[in-house]
């Protein structure tokens, strides 16, 4: 795996960069480990917490109309996309009422 060693060390603190500059291989597997888990254990509790779920459920609800409105748009488009196709490969009138 490629790693962005500039990205990685905006992001993190200018501490744990210089603590862990000359770090061995057991360590940084051990350090690893120890980040897996706490990522796991962070997604778990991220997945249980009600107020964002609560926040996630209200957005997905106000979002709904958009949503509908955004695929109608694109059904659309696509219905339309297909008919040019089919008077392209003169499969209908291509003379026919353009409104």
């Amino acid at each position: 795996m490629s790693v962005n060693q500039g990205k990685a060390k905006k992001v993190l603190s200018k501490s744990f960069v210089e603590n862990h500059e000359q770090v061995t291989e057991d360590q940084a597997a051990d350090l690893i480990v120890q980040s897996e888990l706490q990522i796991r254990q962070l997604e778990e509790e991220r997945s249980q917490d009600d107020k964002l779920n609560a926040a996630k459920q209200i957005s997905k609800d106000l979002g709904a109309g958009y949503s509908s409105a955004i695929k109608y748009e694109k059904a659309k488009i696509s219905f339309l996309l297909e008919k040019i196709e089919e008077i392209q490969a003169g499969n209908v009138n291509p003379t026919g009422n353009t409104k």
